[in-house]
């Protein structure tokens, strides 16, 4: 009976485009806790909606689709401004020249890498492909991944992603990267798994590492998230890094971090 209810929620309109692996895991996690299927089903569906979340809706996705070919034959920042608004993460951070300005922030100190791992990537590798870089994403959101691989296998960018759960071991490529990015990720890997947060900035293998927090719930209110996430970072630096930078730029506090 677990079966038909774990396969039924898989099959779901919010969730069918969620990497199996993490609705799995997350049903075996909540099937410890409850003994009801229904009971398991509910906090498998609640926690599902807090870290997935409606990123990019399928309207969005297929619109994407378009805009991309739009941008192939006009190379204009207007498509490419056009085609980051289609999903929630990289729409929070347009206009596009606000977006250029943080990461000639974060390069300044960096250096231009050559290659770039993007963790819970959306479709942020669009935009670095659309820059010249080489960029490999790694995503929980089947549509997100999706668009990143056609980006390359239509348009030929320098880009690819994987869908694939985080949590999972062996998730994080051991392949060496100039840079990675782990932005807003933090706080939703510590929620589901108490030191999953620093596992998983340890297991990345590139000189620098970026990661970003949010400062304002999604209410907009201000609660201390900034001193609280500064003073989690301080005591989670692990000794194969340092932190080198931090900044904060809209809602969202960020740190450079360079490996020994």
């Amino acid at each position: 009976m677990h079966d038909e209810y774990l396969e039924k929620l898989m099959r779901s309109k919010n969730y069918r485009d969620v990497c199996p692996d993490a609705i799995c895991r997350i049903w075996s996690e909540c099937e410890a806790k409850y003994k009801k299927v229904k009971d398991v089903d509910k906090a498998v569906r609640e926690a599902l909606h807090g870290i997935s979340g409606a990123f990019m809706t399928p309207q969005e996705a297929s619109q994407l689709g378009y805009d991309m070919h739009a941008w192939h034959i006009s190379r204009s920042d207007v498509d490419l401004d056009r085609m980051l608004s289609r999903h929630a993460s990289t729409r929070e951070r347009l206009p596009l020249a606000e977006i250029d300005a943080l990461y000639e922030r974060i390069f300044a100190t960096t250096g231009r890498p050559r290659s770039v791992l993007d963790l819970a990537c959306g479709i942020n590798p669009i935009y670095l492909g659309a820059r010249g870089i080489e960029t490999t994403g790694i995503d929980m959101s089947g549509a997100a991944v999706y668009a990143v691989n056609c980006f390359h296998e239509s348009y030929g960018m320098p880009v690819s992603a994987v869908c694939a759960d985080l949590l999972r071991p062996g998730a994080i490529p051991g392949v060496r990267f100039d840079a990675a990015l782990m932005l807003k990720l933090l706080p939703l890997m510590e929620r589901q798994r108490e030191g999953a947060a620093a596992r998983a900035m340890d297991a990345v293998n590139a000189q620098w590492l970026v990661v970003s927090f949010p400062t304002r719930t999604l209410g907009g209110r201000n609660v201390g998230m900034a001193a609280s996430y500064s003073q989690w970072m301080q005591a989670h630096v692990l000794s194969k890094k340092t932190i080198v930078d931090s900044f904060e730029v809209k809602n969202e506090l960020f740190y450079i971090l360079k490996e020994k």
